[in-house]
């Protein structure tokens, strides 16, 4: 396997700059669309086996994905369908590139899961205007967070509600920081934003760590994110994730406050407050088949049990050992 990848993997906070990820087993069209990207002001991760690429998605996490729909002993169907099963890349925009032009080959691509199609060879102009063009589409319509990347609420909803609509059994984290608010006046919105990028990072670093198929991860807005795993996995979850954001969060604090333990905030009366270090607090849901009439009901349920945890001082989960409700809803 080669992979070529840009000189430098941090993304500037200042300048953000798209990573394409380019997956074809032709060096010289890995090279043209990497010079043609590079121009346009991605950065660009060019993988020449098809066997790797899935790993490739996983390591780079880009913005979009160009693949060939033939690379050598797999194709660009089966790799899709790798990328669509694991909830790490399931939401990159995938474009196929090919030499197909039929209307058949596209319809039947499009079908399966691709968000465009490129034929070759290319208009470099046009390949880049499809790219950004499935890009912003895929952010609106999929509902993606602006400032994490992950699944929105919309989508979090949906993937609670199939889950009941097959009887699955499966565990609904609800994490939140507690403190935020008072440290978003005290330092700007911008440090805020940190602490939260800081707990989704947390989030899907534990999940990548333990792998599970039944593993999803979404961002609801502002400091709350719900994620979804396997029952017997959630409590180890949920500790890694305090221990975690426990250990970071100092760094994202200036040095006499994070001394001393607590910022000042001065409320609307006048009167000063010291809320202490922004912490975690995670409710825990086990979803019994049968239990929840409604992905509301499983939210309401899971919010209760985080409000508990809340009134708890520090980083602390709380699981609802209440037996299901009757078909709550």
């Amino acid at each position: 396997m080669t992979v070529a990848t840009p000189t430098d993997r941090t993304r500037s906070a200042l300048v953000h700059r798209d990573i394409a990820l380019v997956i074809d087993d032709d060096d010289q069209v890995l090279r043209l669309v990497k010079r043609v990207l590079e121009r346009a002001g991605f950065e660009c991760v060019t993988v020449n086996d098809g066997s790797t690429a899935h790993e490739a998605a996983v390591e780079w996490r880009p913005d979009i994905i160009l693949l060939d729909l033939m690379l050598g002993d797999t194709t660009g169907d089966q790799i899709m369908a790798e990328l669509r099963e694991d909830f790490r890349t399931r939401l990159i925009p995938v474009v196929f590139l090919t030499v197909r032009d039929s209307l058949k080959d596209k319809v039947e691509h499009l079908l399966s899961g691709a968000d465009d199609y490129v034929t070759k060879p290319f208009v470099p102009e046009e390949l880049v205007a499809r790219l950004r063009a499935v890009m912003s589409r895929s952010t609106t319509t999929r509902g993606l967070s602006p400032l994490t990347g992950m699944s929105g609420n919309s989508d979090i909803l949906r993937e609670i509600s199939r889950r009941l609509a097959q009887g699955q059994r499966f565990a609904v984290l609800y994490p939140d920081i507690d403190s935020f608010k008072s440290y978003n006046d005290h330092y700007g919105f911008l440090r805020g934003d940190d602490v939260i990028k800081t707990l989704a990072t947390i989030i899907l670093e534990v999940l990548e760590e333990n792998h599970s198929a039944q593993h999803f991860a979404g961002h609801v807005g502002g400091d709350d994110f719900v994620v979804l795993t396997e029952p017997s996995m959630a409590e180890m979850i949920a500790t890694e994730i305090t221990k975690r954001f426990d250990e970071a969060i100092p760094a994202l604090y200036d040095p006499i406050d994070r001394d001393r333990g607590w910022i000042e905030s001065e409320e609307r009366s006048g009167s000063m407050l010291r809320p202490p270090l922004v912490s975690v607090s995670i409710g825990i849901v086990i979803a019994e088949p049968g239990s929840y009439g409604s992905a509301a009901a499983v939210a309401a349920r899971a919010s209760e049990v985080k409000g508990v945890a809340k009134r708890m001082p520090g980083s602390k989960w709380v699981l609802d050992r209440r037996r299901p409700p009757e078909r709550f809803s």
